[in-house]
Order: C-alpha cells, then sequence, then structure tokens
C-alpha cells in the first residue's frame, strides 16, 4: 500500500498545475541538447501563462493551455562544446540551467545487462580511473512502473535492494570517475567510443530495469494492436484482481513458518518474518507497459540521436517463453520507440541476448540446444532485418556461467562500430556475416553466407549442428567449400561457403549454429578488422519451440510437452554417444 500511495501522490504531483513554470526533470543543469533536430522543451505553469525560452541567440515564446501544459521547439543546432545556459521564464519565476552542451543524445534501454554498472565488470575499474570526459553527460531515469503514461519522473535517491546502496537518479552528471562507476556499462562504453572517434559531445540517457521483459516496454497504445498482447494483459489482469494483501501476507508468514521450522532443525536462525505483503501485481514492473509508462513516457518528445538495446532473459525463461510473441512484440517495440522520440528513422541498435549460465560442450550438447534462449536472438535477428536504420551485435562468445556476464567492454565497443559506420560516416565495417542459402549434396550440407567468414582462433569451426528429418541435431564438422584447384595442383577455397557434415546423419536436412544459451561457437567475419564480429547464431529448420500458455489451466499441459522434448534430447545425447562410440 506503501508504494501505490507514493506512485498515486507521484501522479498527482504531475497533474497539478503548478504556481510557478516547470519544465520537464529531464532538462536541467549538465544536459546534453540534441543537434541538427528542431528541440523541443516542454513543461506546465498555470493555465494561459506566458513562458519564454532562451538559449544562445534564439528566444522562444508560447502560452499554456488549458491544461496548464506548455511547448515550443528551438531550432536546430550545431554541435558545440561550449557551455550555454538555458532559461525558461515564467510569470513569477525564472529558471536558469547551467552548462548545457549541444551534441548527440542516445537512449539505453533494456534489463540488467544494460543496467549492470561500469565498476562491477571487467576492466571496469581501468575504464573508471580513465572516465575523464567532461563532453559526456550521463543520466538515469529512476525506476517507475505505472499503468498511465507519466508524463515526468522525479529526481530521487533510489534504493537498490540488490546491492544495498544509494543512487541518485534523475539528474544530469558531467562524467568522471566518481559519477560513472553506477552508470550502465554497455551504455557508457559505446558512448565513450562514440565520443572519442567524433569529438562531439555526448548525452546518456539510461532507461533500463533489471527483470523485465520485453512487453513492460511497450505503450498500451501498441500492446492492444498486437494478437497475443491481449491474453497477457488478461492474464495479469486476473492476477491483480484476485490479490488480497492480508491473505498473500498470510500466505508468507506460513511458508516462513514452514522454513523456519527446517533451519531450526538444520541449526540455523530464522530469517526475519515477513511483515508486509508483496507489491500489488498492478504496480509490477512487469504489468504489460508499465515501464514504458512510467519510464520512457515520460521523456516522450525528446529530441534525441538513437537508441541502443539489450534485453532478452526475462523472455527466455523455459517455463514462460513466447519467441514467436517476441519476435512480433521486438519489430513493434522499434516503431514504438521511433514513435515516443518524433522520428520514424530513429537508429536502433540491437545488443542480442547475453550468454550465460551452464557452457554448452559435447557432453551436454543436445540438451543444451533446447532452449528457448537461441528462438528469442533469431527474433532479435528477424527485428533487425525487417526494420530499417537498424543494427545488431552478436555478444554469445563473451561467455561466463553467470546470467550477468560481465564482459561488457566487447559489446559496447562492437555497437559503437555500428553507429559510427552508419551514423557518423566513419568507414568502420560492423555487420555480420549471415547465412543467405542452403544446398545439398551427396549427404552434406553447403552453406552460403554474404561474405566470407572464418574461426577467431585459427582452429576448425565449431559450432554446427546438423539433423535429419527425426530433428536430432548432432555436432558437425565445417569445412570451406573447394571450388576448384590451380594450376599447381591445390584446392582453392570459397570462405562464403561451408560444407557440414557427420557421418551419423546419412540423409541431413537442416543446420544450426551457436544453438544454445550459452553457446559453443567461433565463426567470425573474416575481413582483419572485422575478425571480433561473431557470425550470429543461425537456424534453416522451422522446428519452433513451443510457445507457453497464457492460462493457468494450460500450463500443466505445457510442461508436459517441454519435459518430454527436454527428456527427448536426453535420450538423443545418449544415443550420440554410443553411436559415436560404435564408429571408433
Amino acid at each position: 500500500m506503501k508504494k501505490l500511495l507514493i506512485l498515486i501522490i507521484t501522479a498527482l504531483n504531475v497533474m497539478v498545475l503548478p504556481a510557478q513554470v516547470k519544465p520537464n526533470h529531464i532538462f536541467a543543469d549538465n544536459m546534453v541538447l540534441q543537434r541538427d533536430k528542431p528541440i523541443k522543451i516542454w513543461g506546465w505553469a498555470s493555465p494561459g501563462e506566458k513562458v519564454q525560452v532562451i538559449f544562445g541567440p534564439q528566444v522562444r515564446n508560447t502560452e499554456t493551455n488549458k491544461k496548464g501544459e506548455w511547448f515550443l521547439y528551438l531550432d536546430p543546432l550545431k554541435a558545440n562544446n561550449q557551455p550555454k545556459d538555458l532559461i525558461i521564464k515564467g510569470k513569477k519565476n525564472r529558471i536558469v540551467f547551467t552548462n548545457i552542451l549541444v551534441g548527440d543524445v542516445w537512449v539505453l534501454g533494456g534489463q540488467s545487462n544494460m543496467e549492470f554498472d561500469l565498476d562491477r565488470i571487467y576492466n571496469g575499474d581501468l575504464e573508471v580511473a580513465s572516465a575523464h570526459f567532461n563532453n559526456i553527460r550521463l543520466m538515469t531515469i529512476p525506476k517507475a512502473a505505472s499503468q498511465k503514461p507519466q508524463q515526468d519522473f522525479e529526481r530521487i535517491n533510489e534504493y537498490d535492494g540488490w546491492l544495498d546502496r544509494y543512487d541518485k537518479k534523475g539528474y544530469w552528471f558531467v562524467c568522471s570517475p566518481e559519477t560513472v562507476k553506477t552508470f550502465s556499462a554497455m551504455g557508457y562504453i559505446f558512448g565513450r567510443r562514440i565520443y572519442m572517434a567524433s569529438q562531439i559531445p555526448i548525452g546518456l540517457i539510461d532507461v533500463s530495469v533489471g527483470g523485465t521483459t520485453l512487453e513492460a516496454w511497450l505503450s498500451s497504445e501498441i500492446l492492444n494492436e498486437i494478437p497475443g498482447d491481449n491474453k497477457l494483459i488478461a492474464e495479469w489482469n486476473k492476477k491483480v484482481e484476485s490479490f488480497d494483501p492480508k491473505e498473500n501476507l498470510r500466505s508468507k508468514i506460513a511458508n516462513w513458518e514452514r522454513r523456519s521450522e527446517i533451519r531450526k532443525k538444520q541449526g540455523l536462525e530464522p530469517v526475519p518474518k515477513p511483515t508486509e505483503p508483496d507489491q500489488n501485481p498492478a504496480l509490477d514492473r512487469n504489468y504489460p507497459g508499465s515501464s514504458y509508462n512510467g519510464m520512457v513516457a515520460a521523456i516522450a518528445g525528446l529530441s534525441i540521436k538513437g537508441i541502443i538495446f539489450n534485453q532478452g532473459y526475462n523472455n527466455a525463461l523455459s517455463g514462460d517463453s513466447r519467441p514467436q510473441l517476441y519476435a512480433k512484440n521486438f519489430i513493434a517495440l522499434i516503431q514504438d520507440w521511433r514513435k515516443a522520440f518524433n522520428d520514424e528513422n530513429l537508429p536502433f541498435g540491437i545488443i542480442e541476448l547475453s550468454a550465460g549460465g551452464t557452457p554448452q560442450t559435447l557432453d551436454n550438447y543436445e540438451t543444451q540446444m533446447f532452449d528457448p534462449a537461441s528462438y528469442i536472438r533469431e527474433g532479435q535477428f528477424n527485428a533487425y532485418k525487417h526494420s530499417k536504420n537498424t543494427g545488431l551485435v552478436a555478444i554469445y562468445d563473451q561467455q561466463e556461467n553467470w546470467y550477468h556476464p560481465r564482459k561488457k567492454i566487447e559489446a559496447g565497443e562492437r555497437m559503437a562500430r555500428w553507429a559510427l559506420q552508419t551514423q557518423y560516416n566513419l568507414e568502420m565495417g560492423w555487420e555480420p556475416a549471415e547465412c543467405i542459402a542452403k544446398d545439398r549434396i551427396s549427404g552434406r550440407i553447403i552453406l552460403t553466407f554474404n561474405k566470407e567468414i572464418k574461426t577467431s582462433d585459427d582452429r576448425p569451426f565449431e559450432g554446427f549442428a546438423i539433423a535429419g528429418k527425426d530433428g536430432h541435431f548432432f555436432p558437425a564438422q565445417a569445412k570451406y567449400f573447394i571450388k576448384e584447384k590451380d594450376k599447381a595442383g591445390n584446392d582453392i577455397q570459397d570462405k562464403t561457403k561451408l560444407v557440414i557434415w557427420n557421418e551419423l546423419v546419412q540423409e541431413p536436412e537442416e543446420v544450426r549454429y551457436a544453438w544454445a544459451r550459452n553457446p559453443i561457437g567461433n565463426a567470425v567475419n573474416e575481413s582483419f578488422r572485422e575478425r571480433i564480429i561473431p557470425l550470429p547464431s543461425f537456424r534453416t529448420d522451422s522446428w519452433d519451440y513451443p510457445e507457453a500458455p497464457f492460462g493457468q489451466d494450460e500450463l500443466e499441459t505445457y510442461r508436459k510437452k517441454t519435459d518430454s522434448l527436454h527428456n527427448q534430447a536426453v535420450e538423443w545425447l545418449k544415443l550420440r554417444k554410443i553411436l559415436e562410440k560404435d564408429m571408433k
């Protein structure tokens, strides 16, 4: 109830008409205004009040409407690293924001792997110590969930329960070793590289929240247009309607009592007794649209350069994954966020789902392939292919046995290559090779790629799998296709084609590559400066992962199906090892 009251008060604070002129909180000291675009400035004041905005030589005037809302546009500005004041005048007050630069503003979206702070990654201490960039500015939007779009956000000292610390959010900070420590690692690395290459002031706005699904980041308008999302909303509404705080607390206490008895028998002290019910599902960050409403909507209309986005973990949970719906929603999210920031061609960079969890090996190959994570990556790749002005980088090679792999520097750098090539006109290869054709010849499959590939470690290709009609994917060998021989009789390889085979698969049908949550795979672009760009995971088949149902009454049947498929993978693994032993 306390959290509900806070949200209600926050909403009312936004809705109440101020006696003085008040701009949206995105406008503040140290910010970066977007260059080369009309710059929207907006806020609130008394109905009919005249408002004036001054920036450099530009003076703009407007008047509030009956609701006390005002907005205006500054003419496009060139990049400028000389600080200026932004002045906003109303009838009763005058606000001066200082140290304002003009450059490029990038929004950082997603969940915890985007949110993960710089000080906790590998080489993070080195990056923190080196972060003396007065022309990079950092803003983290406070976490907020709402069923209605919010017009603004609060400036708060937000408590982080995971790390038991407080972080100041809703303020623009000049980048320094002190201010950058808790900022998004991926986002900072991306922005740092853009700034170093372009020398244009960079503003970074982090709107990521750990543990969020993609649907939490879609507007209600878009959610209502996509078949399938209405069922998701209906299930959440059932949770809201059935939620009883008193009963919830009683249940928590009963569970605590049972666990306490077990701990006593183990010689352990009981954990503290629950005193508060769980959060009402209506206020959950994953109620469809709630994170968008609470955070993105609060800065919608801001002129920005582009977006980078890293998400997927919560949509790849094995018991609640819907990869086909996810693929539709990801395309919709790109359109949705572009609309929010008033640019239908806004650059959108996709950092694919991070690797994490048990690494795939030849001893668990088949069982690790049965996982929704690869299908979620496929949905992200398809969104990249079917949306204009998008970029994509794969990062499954930055592996750790944890769902928060701390290898974030390569991810940010790879995304920066896309931005520098496509948005800053620097010659910078970034596009990953793609499989564009499949042929079957004499018990083997020939794959054709749109550019030459090689292995990252100069060892044989790894990570390819091949299957017949039964769908049993065996680890496969792969080598370059020999197109002809030279005059000396030496083979001439075609590095755009790979021959894929396994002697145990006599009539192969399909191929998959790097198909696991934490996969084997060492294929990269062949071009010298692009050998850090992995080949994205892909498949040639259409054997989809089963979509999770929405209704609780259907879950038991679904779980039986997925358990059966997992058990089949276990049996296939046993069978392969027997067949391999017999071949020796």
